[in-house]
């Protein structure tokens, strides 16, 4: 710190105008003009001179500075320049700072910002009884927490593997994930209850495997159709159904590689509107959302996409049952 010769003031070196008085301290291309403090007595025999010689202002070489801000710093709002809380005019330019902004906190910084931790006296770190974290125990908790890390990331690259390559894996997957949204948005949807077809048919059927075993509540029978053509179920209510979910179990459950199981079955109903409706290849329950259907007396289930089979010709479906809006 530095005394300034023009008005007394005290404060930094490499400042251009005071921040008390506002005072312009380089003349004449010279450094800022400064004395350092001395004894009183010494300060009293300095003579002043009679008549002070007007200096003539150059032109000052405005040069590009990077500056960091500060909460609480005052923006000068002539030439942008910050400066600390502490002075009444700007230290760049020397316009007054009265009626400068301050530089506001983050407001993350001030949610989620640290708070110094503040213990009673005799409680600090590392006295009376309370144990200072040393180094060591500091890079033991570091390594496990890395090993934890490595561990997590190398199980989710092969979790991701198995889902794409491992047909099976991915069914379940699916089939879990469909089923847990179904139970979730379930709390927020409306009760759905059962609707009965009063009527089962089909445009094509294997012998000894009837549509009408698609709706007869046993897992061990099954509806089968040849490929060859698209085959179809028919449901026939005996009201206007709005359905909104079907639970279905798809192949033979006995020998599920026996038969081909459906992949997408696209439905028709009475009142035109369709929908199509994925299922993966799995022997489990697998509930998917129907819409549409408002108003339909009757649902076409066309089989246009087939999970193949191992050994069979035929698409097989264990289980169909349908829920309607109550």
């Amino acid at each position: 710190m530095v005394i300034y010769a023009e008005c007394g003031h005290q404060g930094p070196a490499d400042v251009e105008f005071c921040g008390e008085c506002g005072r312009y301290l380089k003349w004449d291309d010279e450094q800022p003009v400064a004395v350092r403090p001395q004894p009183v007595a010494q300060q009293q025999q300095v003579v002043q001179p009679a008549e002070p010689i007007a200096p003539v202002r150059q032109p000052v070489q405005q040069t590009v500075e990077e500056q960091v801000l500060n909460p609480g710093d005052l923006i000068c709002g002539r030439c942008g320049k910050g400066n600390a809380p502490t002075r009444n005019f700007c230290s760049r330019c020397g316009a007054s700072l009265a009626e400068s902004v301050a530089v506001k906190t983050s407001w993350w910084r001030r949610v989620f910002g640290r708070k110094p931790k503040e213990h009673l006296a005799g409680q600090r770190p590392g006295k009376d009884g309370v144990r200072r974290r040393t180094g060591r125990a500091r890079g033991a908790r570091r390594a496990v927490g890395k090993v934890v890390r490595r561990a997590i990331a190398v199980f989710l690259v092969l979790s991701a593997l198995v889902y794409a390559l491992y047909q099976p894996f991915r069914g379940a997957i699916n089939t879990a994930a469909t089923g847990l949204w179904s139970q979730v948005t379930g709390i927020f949807e409306a009760k759905l209850n059962p609707v009965h077809p009063v009527k089962v048919t089909a445009t094509a059927q294997t012998a000894g495997h009837p549509a009408p075993l698609v709706t007869d509540n046993a897992k061990n029978t099954f509806w089968a159709a040849p490929t060859d053509r698209e085959p179809a179920l028919v449901f026939t209510f005996d009201h206007p159904a709005d359905l909104r979910k079907a639970i279905v179990y798809s192949g033979d459950a006995a020998n599920f590689q026996a038969e081909h199981r459906p992949q997408k079955l696209h439905l028709v109903f009475s009142t035109g509107k369709t929908y199509d409706m994925a299922l993966a290849d799995t022997p489990d329950a697998q509930e998917v959302p129907i819409e549409n259907s408002e108003g339909a007396t009757s649902v076409e289930l066309h089989v246009v996409g087939l999970h193949r089979s191992l050994n069979g010709s035929d698409v097989a479906i264990s289980e169909i049952e349908l829920f309607e809006a109550g």
